[in-house]
């Protein structure tokens, strides 16, 4: 499989815990070992804060923007594709 570079973003609260506000992560082109890579990087925990492992996807409570498209509103699978820009922002709570 190919290996591709995507640029990722941290947003909020995500920024503030893993110190990082943008880093490039080599992948195979999947969303799961894209996450993995830059927890590789970043810190383990980022995978599990990223990505729900028994359902094999992004976790709901946050926005997974490709490219500026939230990941649920792409039809079929998947794909990060070389310089796709990707990102992360963690839950909004506030009033």
């Amino acid at each position: 499989m190919e290996e591709v570079s995507a640029k990722v973003l941290l947003f909020a609260t995500l920024r503030e815990k893993y110190g990082v506000k943008e880093l490039y992560v080599k992948c195979d082109g999947t969303v799961r070992n894209l996450i993995e890579n830059a927890a590789s990087t970043i810190g383990e925990s980022f995978f599990n804060d990223v990505y729900d492992d028994s359902v094999e996807k992004v976790r709901d409570n946050l926005i997974f923007l490709i490219n500026g498209r939230n990941i649920r509103d792409i039809k079929g699978k998947v794909k990060i594709k070389e310089s796709d820009e990707i990102a992360i922002f963690p839950p909004v709570a506030g009033g």
